[in-house]
């Protein structure tokens, strides 16, 4: 019953918001946000044991249609478009797909099979992603679309929460893809929501990179269907052949395809020319955790190869993506390559399958999703009301809106330091990993690159605080008003946070002083950086006769070669492919 609710009903709904008014709809989406956020609180206390559910046979039809009809689309898109991969990774798809169809396995299982994480991915969705709605009934109203193209974007992103829901309960390979499929089309259809040519370009991007992680999950399920005469996860996990695990290899591939971990990376980059509010469901409550999630499901499966070749594949792109994070400017990529980089630790996590390393990924899969949420929603305040799409410009801005800049400041440290769990997960991670060491050497170098990813992306938090704390003395403090569709998911995000906080301090990951103090230290820095002691504070040189001196503060960069990302591309390309050669031999 609650699993058809939180599946069906935002489904549903996204039908109703078509034909509603403006003032209307606000109120119907608000009230359907805490529907959806109460019933995903009342699964995770309700839930005593897994919840299994086979599907009756008409459903494997309606989802046969729906696929084939997805298909057909990119198909067309691509002849549309004129792109060449779009159109031959679709027709690789329509044919590997014919022959799933054509096998016919005999060990069945449930479709369905809802679990704790699966719960707590229902909270994610539908409380960060009922957030995120809410914001986007301001933002919308300020693109040039016509009323009705407002209403379909809102209406899209609750297909995209009832999808997601879908996906995190699904036990079934080829229901599994077909889910997979419709969020690669729903994020195409959103990075190319306000047609010009470069939201176009970068949908089609976001696409043919998408259908190569159909494809993978595609021959996972043939190899599947011929080696282990299943379609089901938990049978094709229980059964598993240590000497055959190129089922499980291709999953994981279709993982790193959707997490745009590196070589994958440039489709979400390029998917921030889309409406902000795309960006922060995308990276925090839909379509990329489908990565971290999926290799939670395969981590029992995963044997002593494919488990130090995924956590070092995993480590390396939380190292690079992190680097590659300091030397961006635009505050939208820095937040990207900080999601890649994060995504990528997650699944290395998973990938070590421990009890510690399982219980941080899935700490980090939560504060991950408040903190980018967060940050996505301060960086579309930041494009709207104020014009600015990079660190560099954002001088003063504590000036206009102090408040923003505290969201900022807590986003980004909420990512960093203690006592948020993004911080707890890595200390855990190296935790988790140095414990490996003593079972495979290779192990240390995942530590290295964990340690060294952590510093760069403490670093970038300094980097971004040193800017938004620049306060122009000669400028008259003129505070702009936000909208209450901004502040309030905004506060609510932060109430997410503290409620974070305490459910850590409960678990006992850290002590009382180690939350007690830094918490201490984020409360009192800003304000003596706002106090007014400071407020009319001018900087004179040595000796200068009082003459205010021109300062500008700059900021510092990691320049990174175009040689050295491609040679980093190459090094995750060529770690994917021993990967999959070596289970082969």
């Amino acid at each position: 019953m609650i699993l058809g609710l939180l599946i069906l009903a935002p489904i549903l709904f996204s039908f109703v918001v078509f034909m509603t008014h403006l003032v209307t709809r606000n109120i119907l989406v608000i009230l359907f946000v805490i529907f959806l956020s109460v019933i995903s609180v009342f699964n995770l206390i309700s839930l005593s044991s897994v919840v299994e559910i086979a599907l009756p046979h008409y459903f494997h039809n309606i989802f046969v249609f729906l696929d084939s009809v997805v298909l057909i689309f990119f198909l067309w898109q691509g002849i549309v478009k004129k792109h060449a991969l779009v159109i031959a990774l679709a027709l690789v798809q329509i044919i590997l797909y014919c022959e799933v169809l054509f096998l016919v396995p005999t060990l069945e299982s449930s479709d369905i099979l809802v679990d704790n994480i699966a719960s707590i991915m229902y909270l994610i969705i539908n409380i960060v992603g009922g957030i995120i709605i809410i914001y986007a009934l301001k933002y919308v109203e300020s693109e040039n679309f016509s009323q009705i193209k407002k209403n379909g974007f809102i209406a899209i992103l609750f297909l995209f929460l009832g999808v997601m829901n879908f996906i995190v309960s699904s036990n079934n390979i080829e229901i599994f893809f077909m889910l997979f499929e419709l969020t690669t089309l729903f994020s195409y259809v959103l990075i190319a929501y306000r047609g010009n040519a470069i939201s176009v370009e970068n949908s089609l991007r976001a696409l043919w990179m998408n259908q190569i992680g159909g494809v993978a999950i595609l021959l996972a399920l043939i190899l599947s269907i011929s080696h282990y005469d299943t379609l089901y996860f938990d049978i094709l996990i229980h059964n598993r052949d240590n000497l055959f695990l190129l089922p499980i290899v291709f999953l994981i591939l279709a993982a790193f395809v959707k997490a745009a971990s590196i070589p994958f990376n440039k489709w979400l980059i390029g998917a921030m020319v889309a409406p902000t509010p795309v960006s922060a469901i995308l990276h925090s409550a839909t379509m990329v955790k489908i990565a971290p999630f999926l290799m939670l499901k395969l981590a029992p499966a995963m044997s002593g190869f494919v488990s130090i070749s995924v956590t070092l594949i995993g480590t390396f792109v939380f190292f690079t993506a992190s680097l590659l994070a300091l030397n961006k400017d635009c505050f939208k990529e820095i937040l990207g390559l900080s999601t890649i980089a994060l995504l990528a630790l997650m699944m290395a996590l998973a990938a070590v399958g421990s009890e510690q390393a399982i219980n941080a990924t899935v700490v980090l899969i939560v504060f991950h999703a408040i903190s980018k949420a967060l940050l996505f929603l301060q960086a579309g305040i930041l494009e709207k009301n104020f014009h600015l799409k990079y660190v560099d410009d954002i001088d003063g801005l504590i000036n206009h809106s102090p408040l923003t800049v505290f969201f900022i400041i807590i986003g980004f440290a909420s990512l960093t330091l203690p006592p948020f769990g993004a911080f707890i997960a890595k200390f855990m991670a190296i935790e988790s990993i140095a414990q490996e060491i003593l079972k495979n050497p290779l192990y240390i170098f995942a530590l290295i690159f964990i340690t060294l990813g952590s510093v760069f992306l403490t670093l970038l938090y300094f980097k971004v605080v040193t800017k938004l704390f620049a306060k122009n003395v000669d400028f008259q403090q003129e505070h702009t008003k936000l909208s209450n569709y901004y502040v309030i998911p905004s506060f609510l995000l932060l109430f997410l946070l503290i409620i974070g906080i305490y459910v850590t301090f409960k678990m006992e990951l850290l002590s009382s002083i180690q939350i007690i103090t830094p918490v201490i230290l984020i409360a009192v820095v800003p304000f003596l950086f706002a106090t007014l002691l400071f407020k009319k504070a001018h900087r004179v040189k040595e000796y200068n006769c009082g003459e205010k001196e021109e300062i500008k503060l700059g900021m510092y960069y990691f320049n990174v070669s175009p040689n050295y990302k491609k040679a980093i591309s190459i090094v995750a390309i060529f770690g994917m492919l021993v990967l999959i050669v070596g289970v082969m031999l």
